[in-house]
């Protein structure tokens, strides 16, 4: 009878959340585009579960304990190399895997194809400009760790943070695969993107709790994790509207002082520079988030996660009131004046 009452109060938990942020939503998608996404969500943890058998069976080097090593056992270029080609590898295995799941969840439409398509030419870059980050960090780390004496960073990140940007990686590629011109906002790619972080926590709430054989675990995650997932897949999303938007957000605003450098830098459209900007900037703000929560979790200092919930949330109400997430920019492609009251 417990178990029962837990599973149902974790139901009523995901409901409720669900109802809050899609009431949010000031022009909020048909419930049939709701859940379908949600649905897929709940079965985007197994592209992470088809990433760590395919390591544990066939490519151990990409394992979150190995895949770092060449950067710790060779010279900082060919180390590097070597890591940047690991992790193109292991982000298109991820991109792989949830492109599968996605075009058949979705009976093979052709939007998703068309999706698919597109994103096979934008979204492994970045991932792979996170791992670039990620790995300055390791290298400066590995040359200063005689001072602190054992390898800190190092391990948090294999352990932590890049699960994490796995996790945040496979979320948004499940909005990013069924989108196209479902979103009409910015709100609209915050709203899709929580429901995939609702559904992924959901699911991974019950085999995290099944697998410690502790049911009491979900009443903990129900106000903890769950909310987590939410905040970071949120936090994304906006970032992903943007850059959804990009070509009307840039040709209706004036461009910021980096971006006019880096389109003559690059020698590209000041569209494509904001966007690339903005993916960047979203996963890793999402994925700064979940690792700090999960940091805290690990160094048993849950109490202050609890606060941080509080003020992700107000960040997540604060974004969906931004003028530029509730302007209506119509087709990716075309732009729709503002209506007067913003």
């Amino acid at each position: 009878m417990q178990t029962v009452l837990y599973v149902i109060g974790l139901m009523l938990a995901t409901a409720l959340w669900g109802y809050i942020f899609y009431r949010k939503d000031y022009h909020p998608q048909p419930k049939s585009v709701i859940v379908q996404i949600f649905f897929i969500g709940l079965l985007a943890i197994f592209p992470i579960f088809g990433y760590q058998w395919a390591y544990n069976n066939y490519l151990p080097f990409l394992s979150h304990y190995l895949i770092f090593q060449p950067l710790l056992q060779n010279s900082f270029v060919l180390g590097f190399v070597y890591f940047i080609l690991n992790t193109g590898l292991l982000a298109i295995l991820l991109f792989t895997l949830s492109c599968v799941l996605t075009v058949i969840l979705t009976l093979i439409s052709h939007d998703t194809l068309k999706n698919s398509h597109q994103a096979l030419k934008d979204e492994p870059l970045n991932f792979v400009g996170v791992a670039i980050i990620m790995g300055v960090v390791i290298v400066v780390e590995s040359v200063t760790r005689q001072w602190a004496h054992q390898s800190i960073i190092a391990a948090t990140l294999g352990s932590l943070l890049f699960l994490v940007i796995i996790e945040e990686y496979v979320k948004h590629l499940v909005v990013r695969l069924v989108d196209d011109k479902k979103l009409k906002e910015v709100d609209d790619a915050i709203t899709l993107s929580i429901m995939v972080g609702l559904a992924f926590a959901f699911m991974e709430t019950i085999i995290y709790s099944i697998w410690k054989n502790d049911l009491n675990l979900i009443i903990y995650r129900i106000f903890l994790s769950v909310p987590i997932h939410i905040i970071a897949s949120g936090i994304f999303g906006y970032f992903y509207g943007l850059a959804h938007f990009s070509q009307p957000i840039t040709a209706a605003t004036k461009p910021t002082w980096s971006l006019r450098w880096l389109h003559k830098i690059l020698m590209v459209k000041t569209s494509t520079v904001y966007k690339e900007e903005k993916m960047l900037e979203g996963l890793l703000l999402a994925t700064l988030f979940h690792a700090v929560a999960n940091i805290l979790f690990e160094l048993g200092l849950a109490f202050i996660v609890v606060p941080l919930v509080v003020a992700g949330l107000w960040l997540l109400f604060a974004l969906y009131n931004k003028k530029i997430s509730r302007r209506a920019w119509g087709p990716s492609r075309g732009i729709e004046m503002m209506p007067k009251q913003y």
